[in-house]
C-alpha cells in the first residue's frame, strides 16, 4: 500500500500533474478559519461573495434534505451560526480535494470528471470500496473515497494501462490508494500554507457494506459525489478545525 508522501512530495505531485491552484477566495477563508478567534461576519463575506461555497454551505447545514425545498437553514449567517465554523472548513477542504480529484481523472485516465450534487447519484449500496486517510494536528478527521467494487476494478485498469480482467486486488487497492494520497496531498498542502499544519496516516484501502461515516466530535461531515460515463465516486470529508 503507498506510503503518505511528506509535503514536499505533494507539491511535487501537485506540479507533475498541473492540478490547479486554490481559489483566492478559498485560500482566504482557510485562512481565516485559521485564526481561532476569527470574525464570523468576515467569514460570511468570502462564503457569500462565491455562490458555488455558499450552495455548498447550506447542503452541508441541511444534511437530511434532498434539495433547496426541503432546507430549514437557509442563510450563510444561519448556517455557520447553528452548526459552528467547521462548516467553514469543510468547504476549505473540499475544494483543493475536488481540484485535485478532477485533474488526476483528466491526466491518468483522459476522463473528464464531472462534480454534482451527491443526491443525483444513485446511492452505494451493499459491499463496496473504502479508502480512506486520517489527519492529526490543528485540525484533525478523515477523507474518504468510496466507489463500487467495479468502478474501483476500472479506474485501476486505466490508471495501470492493463485489462481490468488481468488485476489483482492487492494491484487495485493500490491504484485506490495512490489516488487518494493525490487527492488528500493537494489540501495538506493549503492548510499547512494557511497555519493549519496537519499530518497524514498511511491510507487504508478494503471493502464494506457500512455506508455510515463517523463524524469527528466537535466537527462536521461534507459528502461530495463526481461522475464520468458510468463511473461514480464519492468522497466524505470530516473535520475538527482546533482539535488541539
Amino acid at each position: 500500500m503507498p506510503a503518505s508522501p511528506d509535503i514536499n512530495q505533494f507539491k511535487e505531485i501537485a506540479l507533475r500533474y498541473g492540478i490547479a491552484p486554490t481559489p483566492e477566495s478559498v485560500v482566504r477563508l482557510t485562512q481565516l478559519i485559521a485564526r481561532q478567534h476569527c470574525c464570523v461576519d468576515e467569514i460570511v463575506r468570502v462564503i457569500e461573495q462565491e455562490p458555488g461555497l455558499s450552495a455548498r454551505l447550506l447542503r452541508v447545514a441541511n444534511p437530511r434534505a434532498s434539495d433547496e425545498s426541503e432546507y430549514t437553514v437557509g442563510t450563510v449567517d444561519e448556517a455557520l451560526m447553528r452548526n459552528g465554523i467547521g462548516c467553514a472548513l469543510l468547504l476549505a477542504m473540499g475544494t483543493p480535494l475536488s481540484l485535485a480529484l478532477i485533474k488526476t481523472f483528466q491526466t491518468m485516465l483522459s476522463l473528464k470528471l464531472e462534480s454534482v450534487d451527491v443526491h443525483q447519484l444513485d446511492a452505494l449500496e451493499g459491499e463496496h470500496m473504502r479508502c480512506s486517510i486520517g489527519f492529526s494536528g490543528k485540525v484533525a478527521g478523515h477523507v474518504y473515497l468510496r466507489m463500487s467494487s467495479k468502478v474501483a476494478r476500472a479506474i485501476a485498469a486505466g490508471i495501470l494501462g492493463l485489462d481490468a480482467a488481468e488485476l489483482g486486488n492487492e494491484e487495485v487497492r493500490d491504484a485506490a490508494g495512490e489516488l487518494l494520497n493525490i487527492m488528500t496531498g493537494n489540501f495538506k498542502s493549503n492548510l499547512c500554507d494557511a497555519g493549519l499544519d496537519c499530518k497524514l496516516r498511511p491510507p487504508k484501502v478494503g471493502t464494506t457494506d457500512d455506508v455510515s461515516t463517523p463524524v469527528e466530535p466537535g466537527g462536521g461531515l461534507e459528502r461530495l459525489a463526481f461522475r464520468t460515463g458510468d463511473l461514480q465516486i464519492f468522497v466524505e470529508v470530516t473535520a475538527n478545525p482546533w482539535s488541539d
